[in-house]
Formats: C-alpha cells, structure tokens, sequence
C-alpha cells in the first residue's frame, strides 16, 4: 500500500501542464509502458501536406491609351490606369485580385455615366467582354490569391510549435480574417459583385500576418489524432485478462493505470482535445467556404482533411472518433478489472 500511495504521489506531481501537449501524451504513454506491454515512445511523425497551386489566369485584353483617354471621366480609368503602370504589373497576387473585382463593379457605371453617351460601339464592347472575361474567371483569380499570398498558402503548413493548453492568441483575428475571405468567396459564387467591399482585403491578411493560431490548430490536431490512434491500436492488443486484471485477483497494476488515466488523459489530454474540437467547429466552415472554389481535386491534401470527402472524414470527425475510440477501451478496462472509472 505505501508503495502504491508513493507512486500515486509522483504521478500528482508530474500532473502539471507545463509541457506542451504533445510531450504530456508522450508521458502518458511513457507511464503507461511501464506496466503494459505497449511502446513506451511515440513512433507518430507528421507529413507535410502537399503545397496547395492554383492555375495561372489566362490573358485578357489590354484597353489603350486612347480608350482611356475617352472614358476619362469615369473611376474605371484611372482604376485601369493604376493597374497598368509599373506599380501595377508587380502587384501581389490580392492586389491583382482587387482590380479584377474593381473592374467588374465599375463597367457599368462608366458605360452609364452621363458623359459616355459619345463612347464607340467598339470601346463599349471591349469593355463589357473584359467584364464578362473577368466574372467567368474570379474563381480562379480567388484561387490563384489562396495560391500565391504568403498569409494564405503558409496557413496549411506544418506550425513549428503546437496550441497549448487553453491557448486562444490569434483566434478571434483568425477567424475574422477568414469571415472576409469565405464572404468574398461566397458573394463571387453567387455572383453579387457588388457585396464584395475589396478594401477589407489587406486588413483581413495583415491579420494573419504572423499569426499561427490556424496552422498550430491544425498542426495539433493532426497530431492528437495520430497520438490517440497510435496508442489505441497498441492497447488493443494488451490482453487484459491475463496481463493485468487475472479472474478473482486484486490488481494493484489495475488500479496504478487508473491513476494514469486519470491524471493525463482525463485531467488534461481529453479537454484540450475538446478544445481542439470547439476551435475545428468554429474553422472547419470557414475554411471550406474559402476553399469553395478548389473542387474535388485529389491532391488537395489539406482540403481532403479539413473539410473531408465521401471517403475521407475531416480533421474534427476524425479527432472527436480517435478521442471516442481511446476511451471506449478505457471502458472496457473497467468492465473487465470490475473497478469504478471514477
């Protein structure tokens, strides 16, 4: 009994969460080796998801120096113009998806300014076929800014350091970053060109701009699936009848591994697992409004995960399964020891 009591003791003192989550699971399993027959190292390594590119856009029309000149009066020429000086042709991939939603929403009230009515039959054409070049193609050019926009393109990489323990740095940022983006991407699929406000495009990614909370969500949560269903499947091997919990005998092992249990996984692993859950319920829509536009293309990686397929559940079913899983067998180990869980 006091040797049962001693090892209760250190495990209360290493129950504290000053280690990232991750290096917490790992002492779980580490503990939990020391009485089952199970690795006492976590063999789990990430790969990396494959880089996410979008086909380039195709060319479209110039508009000349003399076109300008006679639509003069209207904001479309100085917008044109803007876009065609030097500034313009190393514009980052959302400034240039920026013109091309500007130039849809103002062809038309150019054409119908008061002083267009002089404006060629030729010039009125050019300018409404570029208008319908330009919607036909502001999927692609939304994609080609997923593609190519640093603040966009690194959010599905592997994060360097996981979301600690009720971290929420950057998330109210994050998610109303991305609230402008799924906006966008759902006015341009319905083609309400004129909800889109392009002036709340660099505000959104400034506030992405060295934030990881999205790539260590998804970088976390990655990692608890893989941590929950590495170690489950080896649990499942671990006969229990004849290593721990042998008919009409007292188990003090049964009772130690309780005591883990409790301490690392139900004291701590679990509810930052339900952490993970409430922070992928709240991005698993917005990411797959953003991502609308991507189709079913295969070698999405990180879309395939985070918003799912008919063959593949995403990262929030699949963490809320792995975590299901774990405890089931935990359920079975108190049925089969005939102990209380609690």
């Amino acid at each position: 009994m006091h040797k049962l009591l001693l090892i209760f003791s250190t495990l209360i003192l290493l129950g504290g969460c000053s280690d990232p989550p991750s290096a917490r699971y790992n002492e779980y399993q580490y503990r939990l080796g020391k009485y089952l027959a199970i690795e006492q190292q976590s063999q789990v390594r990430l790969s990396t998801w494959q880089r996410f590119d979008s086909e380039p856009l195709p060319p479209s029309q110039s508009i000349s120096l003399l076109a300008l000149a006679d639509i003069n009066h209207c904001r479309l020429a100085s917008h044109i113009a803007a876009h065609n000086n030097q500034l313009g042709k190393v514009a980052s991939a959302s400034e240039r998806f920026k013109y091309h939603i500007r130039f849809i929403q103002l062809v038309d009230p150019c054409l119908e300014h008061s002083q267009s009515t002089g404006l060629s039959a030729e010039l009125r054409s050019a300018l409404q076929a570029e208008k319908r070049f330009k919607m036909a193609h502001a999927k692609l050019a939304f994609n080609l800014m997923l593609s190519r926009e640093p603040e966009l393109n690194r959010l599905f990489t592997l994060a360097a350091a996981e979301l600690d323990f009720n971290e929420q740095a950057g998330r109210s940022q994050s998610a109303e970053a991305l609230t402008v983006l799924a906006d966008m991407a759902n006015a341009i699929a319905e083609e309400n060109w004129h909800a889109i406000d392009v002036n709340t495009l660099t505000p959104a990614l400034a506030k992405l701009n060295g934030n990881d909370y999205v790539r260590k969500l998804l970088t976390s949560a990655r990692k608890q699936i893989a941590l929950n269903n590495e170690l489950t499947s080896q649990l499942e091997q671990v006969s229990l009848t004849s290593e721990i919990c042998p008919p009409k005998r007292r188990s003090d092992a049964a009772t130690i591994l309780h005591n883990i249990f409790n301490l690392f996984f139900i004291k701590e692993l679990q509810g930052y697992q339900g952490q993970l859950s409430g922070a992928l319920e709240e991005f698993t829509p917005l990411l797959t409004q953003v991502w609308q536009f991507t189709g079913n293309n295969k070698d999405i990686e990180a879309k395939r995960a985070i918003v799912g397929t008919q063959e593949q559940a995403n990262l929030l079913a699949q963490l809320k399964a792995s975590s299901r899983n774990h405890v089931r067998w935990w359920q079975g180990f108190y049925a089969q020891c005939d102990i209380s869980p609690v």
